[in-house]
């Protein structure tokens, strides 16, 4: 185990970390957009912490006090936030949930979303409809594609209050956020942003967004255990949230005294946060943040980009059609395909994963996302598999 701690640290560029990642040694796998595997260096940690935790007496509130402050220094840094801002969650939609229970709207204003949006951005306000008469408008859209244009005519036209977003669509397509900041802004709608498709693998920056309020969760890119996350939340934007989850360390409470109730809330993230942390999880998604930092989230972007270009020359003439926008300031990390009969697609990921290629069918097409760990020689198995498959 030392081994592989001393690697981590050694590493400085992404060919190196395809070492640390033992998924490479068992399959061609290219669906990070659904989930994604743990690192060795994740993989010591977590064990460390077991086997510790099971034969010592470690403090485990001194432990999670610990990591919570260092985890929410690093998703700062990460995001482009300040740690007062971060809230530790456990999941993408626990951040959703977090923001539309207690945003303070009436019966009768509206929000709006992508009428393809994943359906953790659209439960939550069908709930506030059910719970409070808060209307839900949705934005035209194909494919996942979404034009600006549509995005302001939607707001104005309803006056809308919030505009939930996904700073990456999980068909794909990349949202122009210094563009959609700029309607929100002049609209006086806040902009929400699902950032699970995104966060670790596209730079992204709350603060030159103006983003208001961003959740995202760990199990995909992050490649962390699942049931751990983050949000972030705007200093502007902190009285406008009411805490509707409340625990102990939501509170500033007196260790020594806990009989004294006192509902007088911290005034940072922790004021939204349920009080025991998945530490597991934090310890996952802390280990994968280092490496991103390590790395550099725009040097990753970049290697995904080329695997997807190499994957884009190699279907050039074949039966397949690339259905992603392809334009600069949409692509992604993220890239949806279909063979010309799109009724064989289903068929086709099945021929795949008899191959042991991984990648992901959704709403009719295939879908790959590779990650840093994924190298040239995965897309070329990827497209050989393809173009040979009778």
């Amino acid at each position: 185990m030392h081994d592989i701690k001393t690697e981590f640290y050694k590493i400085s560029k992404i060919e190196d970390a395809r070492r640390l990642f033992p998924i490479t040694n068992n399959c061609v796998y290219l669906d990070s957009a659904h989930y994604s595997q743990y690192s060795l260096e994740t993989n010591r940690r977590l064990i460390d912490f077991i086997n510790e935790f099971t034969f010592t007496n470690k403090n485990l509130s001194i432990f999670n006090i610990d990591i919570i402050i260092s985890l929410k220094e690093k998703i700062a840094k990460l995001i482009g936030a300040e740690k007062e801002e971060i809230i530790i969650t456990s999941s993408t939609t626990h951040g959703l949930n977090i923001f539309a229970n207690g945003i303070n709207l009436k019966s009768g204003d509206y929000v709006t979303f992508a009428d393809t949006e994943f359906p953790a951005v659209v439960y939550p306000w069908l709930n506030q409809e059910r719970l409070r008469g808060i209307k839900s408008v949705m934005i035209p859209s194909v494919n996942g594609k979404i034009k600006e244009e549509d995005i302001e005519k939607i707001i104005k036209e309803n006056h809308a209050k919030v505009l939930t977003i996904s700073s990456v669509e999980f068909l794909g397509f990349r949202n122009n956020l210094n563009r959609i900041k700029n309607i929100c802004k002049e609209n006086k709608c806040l902009l929400v942003v699902d950032a699970i498709q995104s966060i670790g693998v596209c730079s992204m920056n709350v603060k030159e967004y103006e983003i208001d309020f961003l959740t995202a969760g760990s199990q995909k890119w992050m490649m962390s255990p699942a049931g751990v996350g983050f949000a972030y939340i705007s200093k502007r934007i902190r009285d406008k949230i009411n805490p509707t989850y409340v625990g102990t360390t939501s509170i500033k409470y007196d260790f020594k005294n806990f009989l004294e109730y006192n509902l007088d809330f911290n005034n940072d993230g922790s004021a939204y946060e349920n009080s025991t942390l998945n530490t597991l999880g934090m310890i996952g998604l802390e280990s994968s943040i280092e490496l991103f930092l390590k790395l550099g989230v725009e040097n990753i972007f970049n290697h995904i980009l080329k695997l997807i270009d190499i994957f884009i020359g190699n279907m050039k003439g074949s039966d397949f059609t690339i259905e992603a926008d392809l334009m600069p300031e949409h692509r992604s990390n993220i890239l949806i395909f279909s063979h010309r009969d799109k009724n064989r697609n289903e068929g086709i990921q099945k021929k795949l994963e008899e191959k042991n290629i991984f990648i992901a069918l959704r709403e009719g097409y295939l879908r790959i996302s590779p990650h840093l760990f994924n190298n040239a020689e995965d897309i070329i198995k990827l497209t050989d598999a393809l173009i040979n498959i009778r």
